[in-house]
């Protein structure tokens, strides 16, 4: 491009549009500057530095590190996925169980576990199901039999025998993550299902287990309210309020089809 230098030259303002005779690079009619200063925006380009790049990697990989390491550990207190709560009972001492407890010993544990959680933080609650739970047994089977019928157990975590306060419990309510596996989630649900069950005999004391989901409602909501007292993990409230919330939840399903089998004739 030529260098007009301060000679007078034909061109186009780019601020007011006309075609005009700059002189002294200035539009006549605007004022315009065509004086670009051309110099360098930023200095000179730094030399490549291992030592710099390398830190910056780090402070990158630094960053990433943190935000995944908070983020798995809210999800893992959300979830329950912790064992805080159970060195917590376990350092202040966990009592035997209130009534009899057969089964594994690791399932014996895990009852006097959830008792000591609802004794330390629901008291209340600790004495309705010390008061109506009379003896408990894990039922690994799937199916029990009751007044010459086959009773499957599909969708039921936990039974309650109304007459004489025997709770049996099912594999999916005693080990809540599955076999072998203990997390503070799994004391909670545990002790959650207890006060469930509890539940089923307050009300036929007062005649009021009518059976079916509107009987296992009044059940989960006593439940939900007991683990709000204890504060338990996210998860677990959760998924009690979107049950609580939806009467069309596949759950009730599942409570219809065990009780429409005590209705049944014959064997």
């Amino acid at each position: 491009m030529r260098d007009y230098g301060n000679e007078p030259f034909l061109s186009r303002c780019p601020y007011c549009r006309r075609t005009v005779l700059v002189k002294n690079l200035i539009c006549p009619h605007c004022g315009f500057s065509f004086a670009w200063d051309l110099a360098p925006l930023h200095g000179r380009a730094e030399p490549f530095s291992l030592k710099s790049f390398l830190t910056r990697v780090g402070v990158v990989i630094g960053v990433l590190a943190f935000t995944i390491y908070f983020t798995l550990a809210f999800f893992n207190y959300g979830e329950g996925f912790t064992t805080e709560v159970i060195s917590e009972l376990v350092q202040a001492g966990v009592p035997p169980a209130p009534m009899p407890v057969r089964g594994e010993p690791d399932f014996v544990g895990r009852v006097e576990l959830a008792m000591a959680l609802l004794h330390t933080r629901a008291p209340g609650y600790y004495k309705r199901v010390t008061r109506e739970v009379t003896s408990i047994d894990l039922i690994p089977k799937g199916a029990i039999e009751f007044d010459g019928h086959v009773i499957r157990l599909t969708g039921v975590a936990a039974y309650m025998e109304p007459a004489t306060g025997h709770v049996g419990v099912r594999i999916p309510g005693a080990y809540y993550s599955g076999l072998g596996l203990l997390y503070d989630r799994d004391v909670f649900y545990l002790a959650g299902v207890l006060v469930h069950e509890a539940r089923h005999r307050e009300l036929a004391r007062v005649g009021l287990n009518v059976g079916g989901p509107a009987e296992e409602y009044e059940c989960e909501q006593t439940a939900y309210d007991a683990l709000r007292r204890m504060d338990a993990p996210l998860s677990l409230l959760r998924s009690l309020q979107q049950f609580l919330a939806n009467p069309n939840h596949p759950r009730y399903a599942a409570w219809e089809r065990y009780y429409e089998q005590f209705d049944r004739e014959g064997p």
